[in-house]
């Protein structure tokens, strides 16, 4: 029996030998591509920021939060906000004059109608329960005020305390360079494109006094792992180090570095604001929010030729 068996699979042809061996090769690209349609939940994961940043618990309470399609896109600004400061710090949650500013939380990968504080980035300095609000409310209240958008969909995805590293590689603890991917799946899932990416981040560079080749370096990873998930976004990178009264300028010169004016542009000028519009000397107060609002507005502007 088994001489037969071996002597009729010697007599097959070089063909039929091929399409024996390609069929373990199209199970797994079938497999491939079944997981790029359908992905499992592990794509969607994000790692805890408390458990790598002590107090980095985001807030995602739904209580009074109202739930909005994507709808029409036209004149939509859609912007992802990424780095450490984009977080509900400032002391008193604003009010938009306008109501059609949404933002998309990236933990469930729903549109919501945007409330400080925002859902999905953490409460800086303060317990989750403490209600904060954003500048990132006041800039899309003035990009809509100034008839520039007639709708502003928010995509905050920053967690406070964060030095740049720990965003440069998706394989690396604390994994939050992973993250990058899953909003870029939230961002397709939820039929969204993408106006902006504002990268908002040094202040925990300046602390640990980090090189400016070596920050550099970590950017631009950010930056290509940006372009991979979200092609042909522009990138814009705010001006920003100062903590408690201390600026590294190693860091403000790498971050200057990365800017081509392509692809990648300059953002708001943090480093701006001095200590009386910050409420303990890095933290803004209203009046820093105000402040940077309007930066950012400016810079949006200059970058996407508004």
């Amino acid at each position: 029996m088994i001489h037969k068996w071996w002597s009729s699979l010697r007599s097959l042809k070089w063909d039929a030998w091929l399409g024996i061996a390609l069929v373990p090769v199209m199970l797994f690209v079938g497999a491939a591509t079944d997981y790029h349609r359908n992905p499992i939940p592990k794509a969607y994961y994000i790692a805890p920021p408390q458990s790598v940043i002590p107090g980095a618990d985001p807030f995602l309470d739904l209580t009074d939060r109202v739930e909005v399609p994507t709808g029409n896109l036209a004149r939509t600004a859609v912007l992802v906000f990424v780095g450490q400061t984009s977080v509900n710090n400032i002391p008193t949650p604003y009010v938009p004059v306008n109501g059609n500013i949404d933002q998309l939380n990236i933990y469930d990968g729903k549109l919501y109608r945007a409330k400080d504080p925002l859902l999905g980035i953490n409460v800086a300095g303060s317990a989750v329960t403490d209600k904060r609000g954003t500048w990132m409310m006041r800039m899309a209240d003035k990009l809509i005020a100034d008839g520039h958008y007639d709708r502003v969909i928010l995509v905050p995805m920053a967690v406070g305390a964060t030095r740049v590293d720990q965003w440069a590689d998706p394989f690396t603890w604390p994994f939050l360079g992973h993250n990058i991917s899953v909003v870029g799946r939230r961002m397709r899932d939820a039929g969204l494109p993408c106006t902006a990416i504002m990268w908002g981040q040094g202040e925990s560079d300046t602390i640990v006094n980090t090189p400016e080749a070596f920050y550099a370096a970590s950017l631009q990873k950010v930056i290509a792992e940006f372009k991979r998930v979200i092609p042909a976004c522009p990138f814009l990178v705010a001006r920003e180090a100062y903590f408690n009264g201390k600026t590294n300028r190693g860091v403000l010169a790498a971050q200057a570095s990365v800017v081509d004016n392509q692809t990648v542009f300059a953002g708001e000028d943090v480093e701006s604001i001095g200590s009386a519009d910050r409420y303990d000397n890095t933290q803004l107060n209203e009046a820093g929010a105000e402040k940077r609002a309007t930066l950012a507005v400016a810079a949006l502007k200059a970058a996407l030729d508004l």
